[in-house]
């Protein structure tokens, strides 16, 4: 009877119950990606939606200066522009010397969006 009894093993984890989602066959992702729900929930919807408004107006100002078209090549330029112009206007100490905040988020991401645009016609 000894040999035939198993040995119950202590649970560390606590995930008593809780089963991995099952993975297609042959296809197996390199990265996981989860949500936090608690995270997006406390994200500032307004917020998000004011940042969305610049990066269309900060990639429409950049096509306007370097050529393109397209709504979602202004949203997509001008958000990463958003993101590079920021860094690089940091990282450098340089100040557009604009007193209103939208205005000066808008300057900055258009400088970034320019720069993106730019690249991505080098690049390609």
């Amino acid at each position: 009877m000894e040999g035939m009894a198993k040995a119950l093993k202590p649970n560390p984890g606590g995930t008593r119950g809780r089963r991995k989602a099952p993975e297609p066959p042959g296809i197996r992702l390199p990265i996981r990606i989860s949500v936090d729900r608690e995270a997006l929930n406390a994200l500032d919807k307004r917020a998000i939606a004011a940042q969305a408004g610049i990066g269309i107006v900060a990639g429409w100002l950049a096509s306007w200066l370097v050529g393109g078209s397209g709504l979602l090549q202004y949203v997509v330029t001008g958000l990463a522009g958003s993101l590079v112009g920021g860094f690089l206007l940091e990282r450098f100490g340089i100040d557009l010397g604009i007193r209103n905040q939208t205005a000066s988020r808008i300057a900055t991401a258009t400088i970034g969006a320019v720069i993106v645009v730019i690249l991505a016609r080098l690049i390609g």
